[in-house]
């Protein structure tokens, strides 16, 4: 893989840690409304939450593989910066 010139590096860094935000906010989003649900009984209760803990772990992993791309790839699109943060 080529180096990447400067601009294009750090827009691609900004765009994968804007999705590990949006990773994040969809994990809290989806355990607010685990938490904050009101049900009618408890078959309804048992299958939103459910589907709200495959959705905040859908998020939590979604954040993690955008994180481990980000963390992986910028040897290559910052060759001259060596773990300065």
């Amino acid at each position: 893989m080529t180096t990447l010139p400067l601009d294009k590096a750090v827009s691609r860094r900004r765009l994968l840690r804007a999705n590990i935000m949006l990773g994040l906010l969809v994990f809290a989003i989806a355990i607010y409304l685990n938490i904050t649900g009101e049900y009618a009984n408890l078959a309804e209760r048992t299958a939103t939450e459910a589907l709200y803990n495959k959705i905040a772990i859908g998020g939590l992993l979604y954040a993690a593989a955008s994180w481990i791309f980000c963390v992986m790839s910028k040897p290559l699109w910052f060759p001259g910066q060596q773990n300065n943060g």
